[in-house]
């Protein structure tokens, strides 16, 4: 005959309850990590393109700024330069020189005499990383349903498996 085990009613040791508080923060930490990836990524994934956004429109002004600037200096020569206040008399006025002879090649296409030219800004490439990828996969509905479910069935599982040691009892009727 095998012998019998009894179980006593003794706290569980330390080996035990290290085990356990170990068990239970691992789930925890797991469920707590799906759940905070599923909610702050959507989040992460927009303020990662409103600074897109910045970034291009700062583009956009640098560049209108360095035309605004190259136009003033422009402007400021015009006074001093006979022969492009009379190129740009012609082009843009339609005066033309009464006893000068004008040769228009339609070849190529009229360039304003003197314009200003700055160059278009580079433009910003889009921002691209691995959470955003992530980000891109939780803006469809089952996706972030299941990861709300498996963080909520994680959590649970933590409590149920390494929760308390011993199961609640209640009082019988000979302890009263």
């Amino acid at each position: 005959m095998a012998p019998r085990h009894e179980q006593t009613d003794a706290p569980p040791g330390g080996w035990e309850r290290a085990a356990r508080l170990i068990g239970f923060v691992v789930l925890a930490g797991a469920s707590l990590a799906l759940l905070a990836g599923t909610l702050l990524l959507p989040e992460y994934e927009r303020a990662r393109l409103a600074d897109w956004q910045r970034a291009r429109q700062q583009a956009v002004n640098d560049h209108l700024q360095a035309q605004i600037a190259a136009n003033e200096r422009l402007l400021a020569a015009l006074p001093e330069d006979p022969v492009l206040a009379k190129r740009m008399a012609m082009n843009q006025l339609g005066l033309w020189p009464e006893r000068e002879v004008v040769v228009l090649d339609g070849q190529r296409p009229r360039e304003v005499p003197g314009q200003a030219r700055v160059d278009a800004p580079a433009p910003v490439p889009p921002p691209h990383d691995r959470l955003m990828d992530a980000a891109a996969r939780l803006r469809r509905p089952h996706v972030r349903t299941a990861m709300l479910l498996l963080a909520a069935a994680a959590m649970t599982a933590a409590f149920l498996l390494f929760g308390r040691p011993d199961p609640i009892r209640r009082p019988s009727p000979q302890d009263a």
